[in-house]
């Protein structure tokens, strides 16, 4: 990865949030606790820096306050507002079918920098992946060995 790439660690798991917080919240305002931590798998910048990015994945299974249609389209606005330009798929190969958010396109992976976000919604369904940009690991992580 580039130096070039490097981001700020909060800045990038601020982003990931608020783009989770915002998408789920329209869907409905009881989704479970999400599975949410810091992942390996960025590689490191030019320099040998270690990188890992925030990762947020959650489902939730129930009513939703509108239609899959009608959600997917406001979180497909919210994120192109937010600077993350996307359009609403359907994906008709997965059941129930779903319509998907993804930015980059869907099925297309992640950007070089390692973010990527989906967010999927059907009848009484709803997922949310999202990875943030890479940044640099924290060096005082407990789950780094020269830390134990």
């Amino acid at each position: 990865m580039e130096d070039q790439d490097r981001a700020d660690r909060a800045a990038v798991e601020h982003e990931i949030q608020r783009l989770y917080d915002e998408a789920t919240a329209l869907v409905s305002d009881t989704w479970p606790t999400p599975e949410a931590e810091w992942g390996y798998g960025c590689g490191d910048y030019a320099d040998g820096t270690p990188s890992e990015s925030w990762n947020i994945a959650n489902q939730y299974k129930g009513p939703t306050k509108s239609s899959p249609a009608e959600t997917a389209e406001r979180v497909a606005q919210l994120w192109t507002d937010h600077g993350f330009p996307t359009k609403v798929v359907e994906d008709n190969r997965i059941y129930p079918p779903r319509k998907v958010v993804s930015y980059p396109p869907y099925l297309t992976g992640v950007r070089a920098d390692g973010l990527g976000i989906v967010f999927t919604i059907g009848e009484n369904y709803a997922d949310f992946i999202g990875n943030s940009q890479c940044a640099p690991e924290d060096p005082d992580d407990p789950r780094l060995p020269k830390n134990w």
